[in-house]
């Protein structure tokens, strides 16, 4: 476990490069998402932009869910059209040199999120830039769930998700934050995509991670999730291998809309 979980430097290049493989096949989807395509021809055009690169391919089966598919966690039918107005949820990554990368993004089917889906996408890109702050040297898996489970108990609070009541009658086993977010935040990643490693011990520098928090929303036909993989350093914030790909709402419009 000890040996899977800190990773040496050659192997940090490697899972760099699965990521940066990742980045253009991610960018190529942009370009080429309309209403209209399949679920299916999106999963075709990582997969060509991934073996043009030397990759062989996808690290996981690839989730390309649209509409109310992207609240179905382990989506993998892929068989849908998109219509306008969806959001699709790209859950994602390639191999390289038998490394993983891990990405999600969620884009918008015609190049433009509404008003109430960019409310949520920022909320969650919030949640996400919270839970990256935690993985440093010294936090631990525990203490790090529990406290992002607080983080999105407040934004959930915020957009009105949840109310005072709900938090107040929660069951300590299952928080009212995850009738939203129902799955785990982070997990080890390296030769695996869901990598063997240390949960007991304490972060450590050169522990790869993912961080994957998500609102899921299927009253309104909708699930956003943002992921990237990052890298926990000696000191202050962990170094994130996907810091070139769109995230942003503006970052995702303009590639789309390019």
């Amino acid at each position: 476990q000890r040996l899977r979980s800190i990773k040496e430097p050659e192997e940090l290049e490697l899972i760099q490069k699965a990521c940066d493989i990742t980045e253009k096949g991610f960018r190529r989807v942009l370009q080429f998402t309309k209403p209209g395509v399949w679920e299916y021809e999106i999963e075709a055009e990582f997969m060509h932009e991934f073996l043009r690169n030397r990759s062989k391919g996808f690290a996981y089966t690839p989730i390309v869910g649209a509409g109310k598919n992207a609240n179905v966690l382990h989506y993998i039918s892929n068989n849908m059209q998109t219509q306008d107005g969806d959001l699709i949820l790209l859950d994602v990554g390639a191999e390289y040199a038998n490394y993983s990368s891990d990405m999600t993004r969620t884009i918008p089917a015609n190049g433009r999120f509404t008003n109430r889906q960019k409310e949520i996408y920022n909320a969650v890109l919030k949640m996400k830039e919270e839970a990256t702050k935690m993985l440093v040297p010294g936090n631990n898996w525990y203490d790090y769930h529990k406290e992002c489970g607080k983080i999105y108990t407040s934004i959930f609070l915020d957009l009105g998700l949840l109310d005072k009541a709900d938090v107040q009658n929660e069951n300590p086993d299952w928080p009212a934050y995850k009738k939203y977010m129902m799955h785990g935040t982070s997990h080890h990643m390296g030769l695996d995509t869901h990598d063997y490693g240390l949960l007991t011990d304490d972060f450590m520098p050169n522990m790869v991670f993912t961080v994957e928090p998500g609102i899921y929303l299927p009253e309104e036909g909708f699930g956003i999730r943002l992921e990237d993989d990052v890298v926990i350093q000696e000191n202050g914030e962990p170094f994130n291998l996907m810091r070139n790909i769109p995230l942003s709402v503006e970052e995702v419009e303009d590639a789309m809309n390019a």
